[in-house]
């Protein structure tokens, strides 16, 4: 796949740590070893030593390179503990509290990627591990964003297309829109694409009159305002965001010419279904969700993920983390 290809590239030897806090699962040990061999990032289970080290010796994979930290006798819990009471004191959060919360593994990889001892975190191989809620309430959202979201990355040996949001805002309002923009177009960058942005609907400049329409003409209309450098058009149907010959009949002066290649979808309806007809009958590898604004990047996997999966999105939370430092 030529996307993961050039991510792996632009990752391989650069040393970033990853935690996995599900570090009795098969999977994650079996992905982390996996990522060390290949030099594509130093991973960090978490979990009792003697239990990963027997299920690694059971999986006949080999921890060289792989760093193991227990929460429940990590040295460095206290001053994570310490620092989440801060953070939510306001919500009646106190330290005895925050200590128990702390020996949890996703709370403790949250902060470990808050606190930079980390530069990233991927989890959700069991229900009870998903990591939106220790990451919302510990590394939290980027300046000048009030939501998280999702981007799809569909994958052809030619082609590369973002989807969003596809996983995570059922009925975005405009304000949400524009940050769903802004932040794929983020992503597209940390993977080595130029964004050009489409606002899909089904109307292009006008053709249809409904809220639903106004709504994804001001979301563009506001992400132009808020990054007047970025290429930006909506509402679009996706034939005139993406066939050029479409474009120049439709909507001629489009800055995207009908070359978009991140597609901003007007609620999760549309956006779910349309990255599963992209890969089902498209043809896509569709890589994701890809977790977008927060400060520090934190990627869920399906529970039914597979080793290489696991990996991929490892090692595309590394790409995120690279882009973020600049």
């Amino acid at each position: 796949m030529a996307f993961m290809d050039t991510v792996r590239q632009r990752v391989r030897g650069r040393g970033l740590r990853v935690v996995f806090p599900e570090g009795g699962e098969e999977r994650a040990v079996r992905a982390a070893g996996l990522l060390a061999e290949q030099g594509l990032a130093q991973p960090v289970l978490l979990g009792g030593r003697a239990e990963i080290e027997d299920l690694a010796r059971r999986s006949q994979v080999a921890l060289e390179g792989v760093e193991l930290r227990d929460p429940r006798a990590d040295a460095a819990c206290e001053g994570y503990a310490a620092h989440y009471a801060e953070l939510r004191a306001a919500k009646g959060v106190t330290l005895e509290t925050a200590r128990e919360k702390l020996c949890l593994p996703h709370y403790f990889g949250a902060a470990m990627v808050a606190r930079g001892d980390a530069h990233g975190m991927v989890a959700g191989l069991r229900s009870e591990t998903k990591p939106f809620i220790p990451a919302f309430e510990i590394i939290r959202m980027r300046e000048g964003f009030k939501r998280a979201s999702s981007v799809f990355v569909m994958c052809w040996p030619e082609r590369t297309l973002f989807y969003a949001d596809c996983s995570v805002n059922i009925q975005p309002d405009a304000e949400t829109l524009a940050e769903i923009g802004r932040a794929t177009a983020a992503s597209a960058r940390a993977f080595g694409h130029e964004p050009k942005v489409a606002f899909l609907s089904f109307s292009t400049r006008g053709s249809a009159q409904h809220a639903d329409v106004d709504k994804v003409r001001e979301a563009a209309r506001r992400c132009r305002e808020l990054e007047p450098g970025l290429l930006v058009d909506g509402e679009l149907q996706f034939d005139a965001a993406f066939v050029p010959g479409v474009a120049s009949r439709k909507c001629a002066d489009s800055p995207l010419g009908g070359q978009a290649n991140v597609f901003i979808f007007p609620d999760l309806d549309a956006g779910n279904i349309a990255y599963k007809i992209t890969e089902r009958l498209g043809g896509a590898a569709a890589i994701g969700p890809i977790m977008q604004g927060l400060r520090k990047p934190v990627n869920d996997v399906s529970r039914g993920c597979s080793v290489q999966d696991f990996a991929d999105v490892a090692t595309v939370t590394v790409a995120q983390a690279l882009a973020a430092a600049g």
